[in-house]
Formats: C-alpha cells, sequence, structure tokens
C-alpha cells in the first residue's frame, strides 16, 4: 500500500460471531467492534484513513474505509441487511450493503453468506436473487440503482471434480481444468447469478479450506474438497473496460451546472408573441449532457479494494427451500412452542 493507496477499502467478514441460536436471534455487536479496533489500528499505520461506516448481520459484516481527505466528498450514506436463512427469518445466511454517493458517482458494497454444502448450487442461486432483489434502501433503492457495485462475499460456490482431482490440480498450478468445474462461472455463464458482473482473475489457488495456520488442505474427517467459496464481482454501469480495482467517478461542477440550469430556464420561458408559455416546454426535449465514453469531460479515477475473510458455516439454509438438516439443528437449540390437537 505504501507505493499506491486507493480511496476506499472494503473489508467483509463472515462468521465474526458464533453461529449460534442466541447470536441468530439477536447477534452480539462487541465482536465487531473489535474488528472496528483491530482495522483502524492497522490502517492508521499506512496511511490517513479512517473507518467510515460499518454494519453487522449476526457473523457477516461490512466495513467501508476511505481516505480522511475524502469522506467529505461522501454523501447520502446508507446500510441495509437481507436475511436468507431459515426462508428469511435467520440472519446466519444474507447480506450487508452499505451505499453511498462520492462525488457525483453512486456506489454500492455488499457482503454476504450464502447457503452451504457441496450440491446446494440451486439454494446458492437462490440466496442470490433473495438479495438481488430483497435489499432495499430508502428513497427506493435497491442494488442496481447504483453506477458501482461490488460484492465481496462467501459465495459458498465449489468445484464439480474429485477431491484427489481438486487436491492435485491446485497443489500442480493446473487452475485452468479447475476453473472449468467452477460451479459459480458455470452459473454465471448459464445468467443464472450475477448478470452483467465481471469477476476477478483466478490466478491462486483455492482459498477453501486449510488446516489452521498452515497451507494444508483440509485433513479432518470432513476432508473438504477445496474450491474458491470466498470471491469478489463488480458490477460497473456507467462505464466500459474498467478494472476490476479502479473506477471512473464523475464530479459535476456545481456553478456551471447552476448557470446552466439559469440559462436553460431562461431561454424556455422566454416566448415570443401569441406563443404559449405551455405549447413551447411541451415540444421541448433536454439532452443531459453527460459525460460518457465520448465525452469523458469531468471524470477522475477513484481506486477501491476489495479485501475478504471468511470462513465456513455449519448452516446450510436458502430462502425458497425446505429446511435442511443444519437448518433442524438450528431449531432444536431454541425452546420449543407447545402445541395443541384438536
Amino acid at each position: 500500500m505504501a507505493s499506491h493507496r486507493p480511496d476506499i477499502l472494503a473489508i467483509g467478514f463472515q462468521e465474526i460471531v458464533p453461529l449460534n441460536a442466541q447470536q441468530i436471534i439477536q447477534a452480539d455487536p462487541a465482536k465487531k467492534r473489535e474488528w472496528e479496533a483491530q482495522i483502524q489500528k492497522t490502517i492508521e499505520k499506512r496511511g490517513n484513513y479512517l473507518i467510515f461506516r460499518s454494519e453487522q448481520l449476526v457473523g457477516t459484516a461490512l466495513f467501508v474505509i476511505v481516505k480522511s481527505e475524502l469522506a467529505g466528498a461522501l454523501r447520502n450514506v446508507e446500510a441495509a441487511t437481507r436475511k436468507t436463512g431459515l426462508r428469511g427469518m435467520a440472519g446466519n445466511k444474507g447480506a450487508v450493503a452499505i451505499r453511498f454517493d462520492y462525488h457525483d458517482t453512486s456506489f454500492c458494497f455488499l457482503t454476504a453468506h450464502l447457503a452451504a454444502g457441496h450440491p446446494n448450487v440451486m439454494e446458492r442461486n437462490n440466496d442470490y436473487h433473495t438479495i438481488d432483489s430483497g435489499l432495499r434502501f430508502t428513497k427506493g433503492r435497491n442494488i442496481k440503482s447504483h453506477d458501482v457495485v461490488v460484492w465481496a462475499a462467501d459465495t459458498n460456490y465449489r468445484i464439480d471434480l474429485e477431491n484427489p482431482e481438486v487436491r492435485s490440480y491446485a497443489t500442480s498450478g493446473n487452475f485452468k481444468r479447475l476453473i472449468e468445474a467452477d460451479q459459480l462461472i458455470d452459473a454465471m455463464h448459464a445468467n443464472e447469478v450475477f448478470s452483467s458482473y465481471r469477476e476477478g482473475s483466478l490466478t491462486f489457488p483455492p482459498t477453501y479450506r486449510y488446516d489452521l495456520y498452515s497451507d494444508n488442505y483440509d485433513t479432518s474427517e470432513k476432508q473438504r474438497i477445496p474450491a474458491w467459496t470466498d470471491l469478489y464481482h463488480t458490477l460497473v454501469l456507467s462505464s466500459v473496460g474498467q478494472t476490476i480495482d479502479q473506477c471512473d467517478v464523475l464530479v459535476i461542477d456545481v456553478a456551471k451546472k447552476n448557470a446552466l440550469q439559469d440559462e436553460i430556464l431562461r431561454q424556455l420561458t422566454a416566448t415570443d408573441g401569441d406563443e404559449l408559455l405551455e405549447e413551447k416546454l411541451s415540444r421541448t426535449i433536454i439532452d443531459d449532457g453527460l459525460p460518457d465514453d465520448q465525452h469523458p469531460d469531468g471524470i477522475f479515477s477513484a481506486d477501491f479494494t476489495p479485501v475478504l475473510s471468511s470462513s465456513t458455516n455449519p448452516f446450510d439454509s436458502d430462502a425458497t427451500s425446505a429446511a435442511s438438516s443444519s437448518e433442524e439443528e438450528l431449531y432444536r437449540q431454541v425452546r420449543p412452542i407447545p402445541t395443541t390437537s384438536s
């Protein structure tokens, strides 16, 4: 970071609290505060940054960090969450989002935790669509209301190959064969999820799941198949061909804008002879004249860096299908409600 200091950093976490019934009913914010303190200590060593906004949904948490001198350029800051666990009743799975306007470009950052389990592709797809369509901000804004959208998520998609094959390809660096069998890439190619998003290049071994404090893939009894479960995806609606960690930000000269509005209004309200103002306005079409690829004036570059940290989740849930066995386990931790039969 010494040679390149991004304007914005987004850090997404999953499972920052133990996923038990008590936490799912009411999450303890203490862990989020602990992470905030650690993040603040770290970024203070690397530049003049501040934690601009954070939000938590049970074990999923999102932190947006900005350069201190840019904080005044961020407006309309807001956070929202969407549960997908236990048919949308529980936050053991779901998403956290933070949106804001940076100058005159709108950003939306999300971190999410989708349904677990190797074969549960449909459940993960359903979780994505529940979040994509159901996460809402004020003033009618949704995820795709924004110019730039970034997902930093534990998507939980796996690789559809046998365990020995995956481990062999991963350790030998044959990522091409793994990518060909990646569930998420297949779903994206089929337009089932993350339509129009771009994903970062997979130039590193699968990140799931290592033994603690080692480079060895899971040697526990479960022998989990390695996969790229933790990735980030970017949708840039206002521009084409930009890199995944850099985008353009629109800056409107307010003085020029106001002067132009006044001149347009003066010309529109000026009538000749018997011409009616209402008829003139009804025939008028105004070109907004905003910068685009052919007219880039007024645009400057801004950088952001998604940083991921996550682990697996013992709960396996989705928003639309029946409760999984792990959800039934969650139910067993909750005091049963007496019922009567006639």
